[in-house]
Formats: structure tokens, sequence, C-alpha cells
């Protein structure tokens, strides 16, 4: 694979998994789910959700008392070809549990955890879909 359709790929995936997590933390819980195959796997507060239909539901019990930001940082594309592709990078994820105002910003503290986030790619129909995303705690408060 050339060095510019490997940077092509690299770009395509860090910015899907970007939407995925700008998805979760404005509540946009479509466009987060977009992101992922149809049988996408994430694995979540200790539990594995396979598809769309499993994920929707448990964001809908995640209350409105809640406020996140995903950081990523050290984003690498670990192995791709034309079908699969595979990255690693930190998350850090700030977190706020408390009443929440759109038209407010609310408390900040450290962060809430680092960790690290391990995310397989495939494509379909000439899209890159989220196949799977993993993540090993490395710091939490």
């Amino acid at each position: 694979m050339s060095t510019a359709t490997h940077s092509a790929v690299a770009m395509e995936v860090e910015k899907l998994i970007l939407e995925f997590l700008m998805g979760l933390d404005t509540g946009d819980f479509e466009a987060m789910t977009a992101c992922m195959a149809p049988d996408g796997i994430w694995h979540r507060q200790d539990k594995i959700l396979r598809g769309h239909a499993m994920i929707l539901e448990a964001l809908a019990a995640r209350g409105s008392d809640v406020r996140t930001a995903h950081l990523i940082t050290n984003f690498r594309l670990v192995s791709t070809d034309n079908v699969s592709a595979e990255t690693q990078c930190y998350m850090v994820a700030y977190r706020h549990d408390g009443p929440v105002r759109a038209d407010e910003p609310s408390p900040m503290n450290v962060p809430f955890s680092i960790t690290l986030c391990r995310c397989r790619f495939v494509m379909l129909e000439e899209k890159w879909k989220i196949a799977e995303i993993q993540s090993q705690p490395r710091f939490r408060r």
C-alpha cells in the first residue's frame, strides 16, 4: 500500500472515530451509531454492546444529568488493507455528573480517565465503518 493511501485511510478512520465520540458527547446517538457497522461491537462500561439497537438501548438509559467530553490523542493506524483497518490511540475522558444546562459550561476537574483505545474498522459499501471499539483503562479518577 502506498504512503498516500495509508495516510488517506488513517485520516478517514480517525475522522470516523471523532464523529462517533462527538455524537456520544452531544447526545446525537443516531449519528454516533451510523459510524458503526450494523453488527459493530462496543466494549462499554464492562458490557459488550453489539449492533445499533443494543447500543441505542444502552444510551437511552443514560441520564440527562451527565456531560462528557472525549479527546483523542496519539492516534496511529496500526494496520490496513482494502477492507479492514486497526488503530490505537489514547482517549482522555472528562465527565460531569450533575445538573447540565445547554447554555452553561459544567464544572471541570481532572480527567475522569485515560484509556488505550483500540478500534477495528471494516469497509462496507465503499465506506469505512467501526467494527469494534475496545478501551483499556490506564488512569482513572
